[in-house]
């Protein structure tokens, strides 16, 4: 989320959504009569002296109290439905109802009617926290590389490709195949490093770091200088990033980026379940089961069941007691590792109090 100015005075914060999960959040934080605003475009309609009417878009500025949200799992955007209370231009408008829907990367501004301390509070920390941070990965072995790009999006995988086959006949053949190939890796990289200002990680074999690294040391010392973690995996496809994930390689130097920060929750919570299932909640049932009973401290929910699943009365229990701080929420990016560990217990956990049986 980037946190573009809060105003203190006039209760005011204005926004930009940047992934799919700030808008869940902006969801969360938008409260039934708070005025939003958001810039739009109105057909306006003007007579000529001589009775022909024309027509033209112009850009104007709406206000809207909100009387209603929504979200829209198909399209992944937050709906808001509210009348007109401001408009910055000489239109009949006010009082009328409107709607909003926001994507990633609309801009809006939010006058909290309510309690502009949560909303305060909301945007401090996301400005505390800066903009979005991205890592780019360099996965290398013998046969393959991968270059994925790691944000609080989730993980892409940017350019991949095959190794030349070594030939023992003619080495010097295959050493400048492998130079070309590196070549190949080095543009793309340079590329995504003008582009996206990312944390620069070399993972791989040992073997296929120390020769790709001699070789960008030699060819690309700028680059070189770019190279913020280098570590072992065995893999250079994408099961060498989930490798680096689980064991938690990267978070000396992503520990504030989304996939990273989930697959450190995700394995520490599996540690809790496997030291003794009655210290976790399994599944909606037991979440919700144990929320009731106010023995549950943490949630860990994939960020696709909320979509699904916000306006569901007892999810929306459980959200109350979130709002009140009496128990962590963490929401899981979907199309990870994590998440598909989290989806394989039901796509919502808990960790509970003390232990208790929550099954018959």
């Amino acid at each position: 989320m980037e946190i573009l100015s809060i105003d203190p005075s006039k209760r005011f914060v204005k926004l930009m959504p940047e992934t799919k999960l700030d808008l869940l959040n902006l969801y969360r934080i938008i409260s039934v009569g708070d005025i939003v605003y958001s810039d739009t475009t109105r057909e306006v309609k003007k007579q000529r002296a001589d009775g022909k009417v024309d027509s033209e878009r112009v850009k104007v500025t709406i206000g809207i109290e909100l009387e209603r949200k929504s979200l829209d799992p198909l399209m992944k955007r937050v709906r808001l439905l509210g009348r007109i209370a401001y408009v910055n231009a000489e239109l009949d408008l006010i009082g009328k109802h409107h709607s909003l829907n926001v994507d990633v990367g609309s801009k809006l501004g939010i006058e909290a009617k309510g309690d502009f301390s949560r909303l305060k509070g909301f945007a401090e920390h996301y400005r505390k926290m800066g903009g979005s941070k991205k890592l780019l990965c360099i996965l290398l072995d013998d046969e393959q590389f991968t270059i994925s790009s790691i944000s609080d999006s989730g993980i892409e995988v940017v350019h991949k490709g095959r190794m030349v086959s070594q030939s023992k006949e003619r080495p010097e053949v295959h050493v400048k195949g492998i130079e070309r190939v590196y070549a190949e890796i080095i543009e793309t990289v340079e590329r995504k490093l003008e582009l996206d200002n990312p944390e620069l990680v070399v993972l791989g074999n040992e073997i296929a770091l120390d020769n790709f690294l001699k070789f960008l040391k030699r060819e690309r010392k700028d680059v070189f200088n770019r190279v913020k973690k280098v570590a072992h995996v065995s893999d250079g496809s994408m099961a060498g990033m989930q490798e680096a994930l689980r064991n938690r390689i990267l978070e000396s130097v992503g520990e504030n980026v989304k996939p990273v920060k989930d697959a450190e929750l995700v394995e520490s919570f599996i540690e809790t379940m496997s030291k003794n299932s009655m210290n976790v909640a399994i599944g909606f049932e037991e979440v919700c089961k144990a929320a009731e009973l106010n023995a549950i401290k943490e949630v860990i929910v994939l960020e696709d069941f909320i979509w699904a699943n916000m306006d569901d009365e007892r999810f929306q229990r459980i959200m109350d007691l979130v709002d009140k701080r009496c128990l962590n929420m963490h929401i899981v990016l979907t199309n990870t590792e994590a998440g598909d560990k989290i989806a394989s217990l039901g796509k919502i956990v808990g960790i509970l109090r003390y232990p208790m049986k929550l099954t018959h």
